[in-house]
Order: structure tokens, then C-alpha cells, then sequence
């Protein structure tokens, strides 16, 4: 009885492992960018986790030119099914001056980390663009090519 025992308990112990090899696999980290997607003097770029029930997005902003506005990001998650397509939009994420309280302009000497952005369970598809928000007043402006600025991450 007690052999039996020990294969059973052995045999599970291999089966939870293998669960949880699976589960690292799906929760894959990989790289997104805004290259050539808007603006010639914003780049962002990052990192994303996807698993079988969310999206996580983090990653970096930098400005290659002072020019009255303040480089940013905005994300949107899709989730299609047979009957509905939903949509996601995040915030906008730019940096915000400590000292005045307004969006920063200057040129970033390296990409600064903005850490996270986002979240979402909709996970059919996920896209990212580049916005430029006024240092003076936050009015924000997209890029003004065909698909909105849109750039499609997966």
C-alpha cells in the first residue's frame, strides 16, 4: 500500500509541475514599439505580458526635440466574438513636470521608464499610438496618418 502511496504522490508532484511549466509559457514576455507609427520625434517602446486572462503593458517614453509638447501613449484592447466587438482605451500616459504640475517638454537624453501603463482582459488584439500633449494647456494630438495613429502590437 505504501508503494502505491508514493507513485501516486510522485506521479502528482509530475503533473502539478508540468501545470505550472504550461502556465509560464503563456505568461511569454515580448516587445512592442511605436517605431515609424506617427510622430518623428516621440519613440515608445516596451514590454508585454499576455496569459490566457489579461494583458499587462509597461514600458518607456522619450522626446528627441523641445517643441512645445510632451511625448505620450495611448493603448487600446480588442476582444472580438461571435457576436460583439468590444473596445478597451487606456488613459493617456505622458510626464508630468513635478516642479509646475504641466506635461514635460524637453529632450530626453534616454528613454525614461514609465513603468506600467495598462491592463486589460480583452485579448484578441492590442494596439498602441503615439499622442503629443500641449505643455501649456494639455490639448493632446494624434498622428494624422490613415488609421488614426494606430499600431497594431499583436
Amino acid at each position: 500500500m505504501r508503494r502505491i502511496a508514493t507513485v501516486a504522490l510522485a506521479t502528482g508532484v509530475a503533473l502539478a509541475g508540468l501545470g505550472a511549466e504550461a502556465t509560464t509559457a503563456d505568461a511569454a514576455t515580448h516587445k512592442w514599439n511605436t517605431a515609424k507609427s506617427g510622430f518623428s520625434n516621440i519613440y515608445a517602446s516596451g514590454s508585454y505580458t499576455r496569459t490566457t486572462k489579461s494583458v499587462s503593458v509597461s514600458g518607456y517614453l522619450r522626446d528627441y526635440a523641445p517643441d512645445g509638447r510632451s511625448p505620450g501613449v495611448q493603448f487600446k484592447a480588442v476582444k472580438i466574438t461571435k457576436t460583439y466587438i468590444y473596445t478597451q482605451r487606456s488613459n493617456q500616459f505622458f510626464f508630468i513636470s513635478s516642479k509646475t504640475g504641466k506635461p514635460l517638454d524637453y529632450k530626453f537624453p534616454k528613454a525614461y521608464s514609465y513603468g506600467h501603463f495598462f491592463t486589460s482582459k480583452y485579448l484578441t488584439h492590442l494596439y498602441v499610438r503615439e499622442i503629443s500633449v500641449n505643455a501649456s494647456n494639455r490639448q493632446d494630438t494624434y498622428p494624422k496618418n490613415v488609421k488614426t495613429g494606430w499600431k497594431k502590437i499583436y
